[in-house]
């Protein structure tokens, strides 16, 4: 056996060499960043390649869920970041997929294939989880939710659900965080034997999510959760919240703590992070200073500014994927004094080919908004005006239809006066060429 892994480690040096010289190809060429395609190649040729990388890191964090990976992901880098004894890895760009993870993990190694980290927070996507449990091995596994999402990459929520289940019941040793609002990820260990914590809202903040079922009365579980309370959604979209509960059997409360991603929603993805903290022995006074570093990840709350001369415009990314992200956003819009809007819908594949999702989005939530001007951009602009021209009860207000980005982002600026904020609400694609049209690209 030590004889076999030797020879792995070995053959891992032309590997990496390899997938080096193809990154740098594709960044030279233009053609890419790197992010994935070395990785599917060594996955479909060399297998073993993951789990002799990935056994080199004592402590994996999976993120797993519908919505809030990422950011979920992205605050609990902000808490583990804070310790000096942390050595962390995470696929901060996003690539959830295998070959995306595989990427990370020989981009992140030496010449000789070997990783010096203490942890690796990877958010992984639904699908995913069960093909690579076995070999990663997690120490900890959390659930965001479970929202209907991508029909045409998933089907029906019960198969996504499925899932996750095998994931987790793949990795007995691993402890669970779950949403144990929504009524699937609730019941996501029940019957495996996982040692388990929940994360909470009150239930005036979860009647207006879109579960699967009935919201879960959590008033039953004493131990191993988190709830937060006195939530208030601030001027700048930001949230501060207490937290109360337990984690591992130990009391846990903090008074006002504060997260600036926008959305009562990102609550959850704060109680899953300082959770994840508590149980891996980080102390009270780092989890805090780390909500309060915490910045938003890319295309979710992000704040983007756009200057020519002596004027200046913001742009607000705030990424939809389906319609729980739609509609609990649009949802956060009512807020705005003066909305100025930019919807910016794309149908590749990472988006859904699919837009049918744009119906199962509320809508009509804007005709609660007091709305400056709404620009619909993108491959599917058309479709994005049509399902507004259903929506709004007010046939007056000013949508504008332009499919180039640039062009949006062009007149956008023109239009706004110096220092206003403009919302932008594009699906993945599309949040990755407006960052990239205003000079920003993924890590």
């Amino acid at each position: 056996m030590a004889i076999s892994n030797l020879f792995k480690r070995i053959l891992l040096v032309p590997i990496l060499l390899s997938s080096r010289l193809l990154v740098l190809g594709l960044r030279v060429s233009k053609r890419g960043s790197g992010t994935a395609l070395p990785g599917l190649i060594v996955s479909k040729y060399f297998p073993f390649a993951f789990e002799a990388l990935v056994n080199q890191i004592p402590n994996i964090i999976v993120i797993t869920g519908t919505n809030g990976k990422t950011t979920t992901q992205t605050i609990l880098n902000s808490l583990l970041s804070q310790s000096s004894e942390v050595k962390l890895l995470r696929n901060s760009a996003g690539a959830n997929l295998l070959q995306g993870i595989l990427s990370e993990l020989m981009r992140q190694s030496n010449d000789f294939g070997s990783l010096d980290f203490t942890h690796a927070v990877l958010e992984v996507e639904e699908a995913t989880l069960p093909r690579i449990a076995k070999a990663l091995k997690p120490k900890i596994i959390a659930v965001t939710n479970l929202y209907r999402d991508q029909l045409d990459a998933y089907g029906e929520i019960d198969i996504t659900e499925a899932y996750i289940r095998d994931g987790i019941a793949q990795s007995p040793k691993a402890i669970v965080v779950l949403n144990g609002d929504d009524p699937r990820t609730s019941r996501l260990a029940d019957g495996l034997g996982n040692q388990t914590h929940y994360v909470s809202l009150p239930p005036e903040y979860t009647d207006s999510l879109p579960y699967e079922g009935e919201t879960r009365n959590t008033d039953e579980i004493a131990d191993n959760i988190l709830r937060s309370q006195n939530i208030r959604i601030n001027d700048d979209l930001t949230t501060s919240f207490d937290i109360q509960g337990t984690v591992d059997n130990v009391d846990v409360q903090y008074h006002n703590a504060q997260i600036s991603s926008p959305g009562f929603f990102h609550v959850y993805n704060a109680l899953t992070a300082v959770t994840i903290g508590k149980l891996l022995k980080i102390d009270d006074q780092k989890l805090m200073q780390g909500l309060k570093a915490f910045e938003p990840a890319f295309g979710r709350g992000e704040l983007l500014v756009k200057t020519e001369g002596q004027k200046s415009i913001n742009y607000r990314l705030l990424l939809i994927k389906n319609p729980a992200s739609f509609t609990l956003n649009l949802d956060l819009l009512r807020k705005i004094p003066r909305l100025r809007l930019i919807l910016a819908i794309n149908d590749n594949t990472a988006d859904s080919k699919d837009v049918s999702w744009l119906w199962d989005s509320e809508l009509e939530l804007l005709n609660e908004a007091n709305i400056d001007w709404i620009f619909c951009t993108g491959v599917r602009a058309k479709d994005m005006h049509l399902r507004l021209k259903y929506a709004f009860l007010d046939p007056a207000i000013p949508i504008s239809t332009m499919e180039s980005i640039q062009a949006a982002i062009d007149q956008s600026f023109d239009k706004a006066d110096d220092g206003e904020t403009i919302c932008v609400m594009p699906t993945y694609t599309s949040m990755l060429e407006f960052r990239k049209r205003m000079g920003l690209m993924l890590n």
